[in-house]
């Protein structure tokens, strides 16, 4: 053999171990299955909820971000004074808190909040009711929720299939 017919070393790479696409698909994989976990994790557990108006103030912010935990009610009903998340016939979501329980009767008067004929202390309401006296007694399955600022958001009685879950706040 000649020199000719030698391999020259030194025009060679070194031998580096090749990265197959066995492992790059294994990397696809998991990362796949994480963006998917997060995914169901924050569509059917945690669902981020932007506040946007007044209707919730001084308790929730304009602007802040806030999470809907859409478990929260799987073993019991929304219990008076949670915040709940509620879908609306148009597909939004509002941010109302649960004055009303099943079966009670809601009256409106003098500006304050009567359950069962009894005064409703809420050291969280801003603002007054603008609406004339009312009297509701609700269903077997209906909550009535109101907004925290009453001069700028009242609502009243919903089902319970209307409610998504509770507001939760990771960031104080």
């Amino acid at each position: 053999m000649n020199e000719t017919d030698q391999p020259n070393s030194a025009a060679m790479p070194p031998n580096r171990p090749r990265r197959t696409p066995l492992v790059r698909g294994k990397f696809l994989i998991k990362a796949l299955f994480l963006a998917g976990l997060c995914f169901v994790f924050f569509k059917f557990g945690l669902m981020p909820v932007k506040i946007l108006g007044e209707s919730m103030q001084p308790t929730y912010r304009d602007g802040t971000l806030h999470f809907l935990n859409r478990m929260a009610y799987w073993s019991e009903g929304p219990q008076r004074g949670d915040v709940v998340g509620l879908q609306t016939s148009d597909g939004d979501i509002y941010i109302k808190r649960v004055v009303g329980l099943p079966g009670e009767t809601v009256a409106i008067s003098r500006s304050k909040v009567f359950i069962n004929d009894q005064p409703l202390s809420e050291p969280y309401v801003r603002g007054f009711l603008p609406l004339t006296p009312t009297t509701n007694t609700l269903g077997s399955d209906e909550y009535f929720v109101m907004g925290d600022n009453r001069s700028v958001s009242v609502l009243g009685p919903l089902p319970r299939e209307r409610i998504l879950g509770k507001i939760v706040s990771l960031f104080p």
